[in-house]
């Protein structure tokens, strides 16, 4: 295992997410290769590779300290890895006022569920995606929506996140800093969020989200 924390600076506008905080959680089973900015997601066998890599955003984390991810966020929601894994990336365009949302749909390798394109292989394990590109209003939106739940003010020192269980991770960069919030089931109220009903209904990907457990029957 392996503890990953950040620390972030005060901002001062809702554009840098208001008041940014310091949370650090563990990743159960944290380990194997670096996700880069030049590395695909998409990829089954670089995903399988780095995910946790991916998931802890050190590409990310790279471009914001070097000053070209201003306005980046990376949002993922874990139903259980093995069930379904939920991405949503938000980047800009210059000026700020458009930004691409991607969503990436990643679900369980059955081969009953999997069609096979004979020049691209591992194409039927690349997931479903979808690009919409949104206004600021719209971004903005998401941002509040986070920020009410805690993005940029959670302390959520050691809070552990298994992949066999129900979480969302959301990490942003603003003026060059890292704004991070986690929420995991069986520690929050998962199905009071609302950032994640903000998010779905951005995004042109008509599979409903997963449900999460009900508090009591959380793990």
């Amino acid at each position: 295992e392996k503890r990953v924390s950040v620390h972030t600076r005060s901002a001062t506008t809702r554009a840098n997410w208001a008041r940014a905080g310091i949370a650090a959680f563990v990743i159960a089973g944290l380990g194997g290769c670096t996700f880069t900015q030049t590395s695909d997601v998409s990829n089954p066998l670089v995903r399988k590779a780095s995910w946790f890599s991916y998931l802890n955003a050190d590409d990310l984390r790279q471009a914001c300290s070097a000053g070209t991810a201003d306005g980046q966020i990376r949002i993922i929601y874990n139903a259980d890895y093995y069930k379904e894994v939920r991405v949503f990336e938000l980047t800009p365009y210059p000026g700020n006022e458009e930004f691409n949302l991607t969503t990436r749909v990643f679900g369980p390798l059955q081969v009953k569920d999997i069609n096979v394109e004979l020049n691209a292989p591992l194409g039927a394990f690349g997931g479903e995606e979808a690009v919409d590109r949104i206004d600021r209003a719209s971004y903005l939106a998401i941002t509040d929506a986070l920020q009410a739940e805690g993005f940029g003010t959670q302390s959520r020192d050691g809070l552990r996140l298994y992949s066999d269980d129900y979480y969302w991770v959301a990490i942003g960069c603003s003026s060059s800093n890292i704004t991070l919030a986690a929420w995991a089931s069986g520690v929050d109220d998962m199905r009071a969020l609302d950032f994640p009903d903000v998010l779905a209904n951005l995004s042109s990907v008509e599979r409903e989200l997963p449900e999460p457990p009900a508090v009591e029957n959380a793990r």
